[in-house]
């Protein structure tokens, strides 16, 4: 296959959000009659990738450095573990964290 046949293929992943974020991003996607929100999230990251600029990305962390208490810390990685803890196992399902 030609590399640039593979510019078009779209790839699966997972991401983990915080409710307020995707419940946002879920508002977003039927504002614009999505039926999921894929195309923003990539739409999003496209625009950061384009900015081309580290200092961009370090800044984008520096200012969300703190935004999280450690109580909601604690919530989100209990909340992520117990839904790992009732994934389906199976051949493409393995949790990464």
């Amino acid at each position: 296959m030609h590399t640039n046949a593979r510019m078009h293929q779209r790839m699966r992943t997972t991401i983990e959000l915080s409710d307020r974020t995707y419940a946002r991003l879920r508002a977003r996607a039927a504002e614009r009659g999505l039926r999921g929100f894929s195309p923003i999230v990539e739409e999003a990251l496209e625009r950061l990738l384009e900015q081309g600029s580290e200092d961009n990305l370090a800044s984008a962390l520096a200012e969300a450095e703190g935004a999280w208490s450690e109580s909601d810390v604690k919530e989100w990685e209990q909340a992520r573990e117990e839904a790992w803890a009732t994934w389906p196992a199976g051949r493409y399902s393995t949790p990464t964290s």
